[in-house]
């Protein structure tokens, strides 16, 4: 009856209506809902699910205007519209949701992993600045794990995307389900490929456990599904002035090398331009079809002129609007998020390519022939 004449009056259901229909103070009620220390846990466990069932909804926006800012500082490198860039995004676009609540985030790029591991430490070595910290797994480096954990023991909600680490313990992780990955490609070659022929793919980082995993889970799933074709491994990801020529240079002669290559892999969105740039100059596009990896506008123009055959999305939006969530979550929300967070992985072909543009976070970039 209560709920009946709620829905008829149509008035929000406060703290008071709460403890009243629980008969407990209004003082516990609040300290549930806000995650506080004071009530029991199986009176906190009651409190929230009696506030759920009758509709009521925590202001987040007011109950911020009384707590100091939640300030976070998100470490996260930089490339040129390729897959941090898309990172960057995704996370100004939570920016933006989250505006009013009281979060304020400063955004610093990190040039590698040394200057990562610079910046964290002196976030740990710090005071009680940022109450949260989002960054990114490069090659697991012992001493950018010691600050991750220092991080941790000082109370600082992080978020580490691209891994799942076990340790330090109580880390969030949006992984980056690089055997999965892998296998996606692999089975998309599968499907496409003539019995036999040779497939190029690109190394990617040599340094890089998700890399190295991406390329093992690739080559392993071809090789027991369809054991006639032969795979070989270009090296990729040159860092440095020229590299696109480099990596192009690379392929264009495994691909003399091998010209019975039916299939290339581009392992990293690094990788996707310069590859069908050496598809097209060894004259193979009628024989060869590559695979990119990573929507961005380089991928979608290479889509749209069907020199790319499909490109699996590794996510990069969704993982940096993901990253503040859960911090916003467990800072001001006092949600506990789960420990891993995974992010969806997409195979964009010509067809269903519009799908992604109109989501609006694509860069819009030209492509030279």
């Amino acid at each position: 009856m209560a709920s009946e004449l709620h829905l008829k009056n149509n008035n929000p259901i406060t703290i008071k209506d709460i403890s009243a229909k629980l008969n407990v103070s209004s003082v516990s009620v609040h300290r549930a809902l806000s995650g506080k220390d004071g009530v029991s846990e199986k009176l906190r466990r009651k409190v929230l699910q009696t506030a759920e069932e009758m509709g009521y909804e925590i202001n987040y926006a007011a109950a911020s205007l009384k707590r100091k800012t939640c300030r976070v500082a998100a470490i996260l490198p930089q490339d040129n519209d390729l897959y941090f860039s898309y990172i960057w995004k995704g996370l100004e676009a939570s920016i933006k949701e989250v505006k009013g609540l009281n979060v304020e985030v400063e955004k610093i790029i990190c040039t590698d992993e040394a200057h990562q591991h610079e910046l964290l430490k002196q976030i740990a070595d710090g005071n009680d600045e940022y109450g949260g910290v989002i960054t990114f797994s490069y090659t697991r480096q012992p001493r950018v794990l010691m600050q991750l954990q220092r991080l941790v023991a000082q109370g600082v909600v992080t978020v580490v995307i691209d891994d799942e680490l076990k340790e330090p313990e109580g880390l969030y992780c949006i992984p980056s389900n690089e055997k999965t990955i892998g296998c996606i490609a692999g089975e998309f070659i599968e499907l496409i490929t003539p019995e036999t022929g040779s497939v190029l793919l690109s190394s990617g980082r040599l340094d890089s456990k998700t890399h190295i995993n991406k390329v093992n889970s690739f080559v392993h799933y071809l090789s027991e599904r369809k054991p006639t074709l032969k795979i070989h491994t270009v090296e990729g990801y040159f860092n440095g002035p020229g590299s696109d020529e480099m990596i192009f240079r690379e392929i264009l002669q495994a691909l003399r090398q091998y010209p019975d290559t039916v299939a290339c892999y581009a392992l990293t969105s690094h990788d996707n331009l310069p590859m069908v740039q050496a598809v097209r100059e060894a004259g193979m596009e009628h024989q060869v079809s590559v695979v990119g990896t990573d929507l961005n506008g380089i991928t979608t123009c290479l889509l749209k002129e069907r020199r790319l055959k499909a490109v699996i999305n590794q996510a990069a939006y969704m993982k940096g609007y993901t990253g503040l969530n859960i911090l916003v979550d467990r800072m001001v929300k006092n949600i506990e998020p789960p420990l891993r967070i995974d992010c969806p992985i997409d195979v964009v072909l010509h067809s269903n390519l519009s799908f992604f543009e109109r989501s609006n976070n694509i860069i819009s970039m030209e492509v030279k022939k």
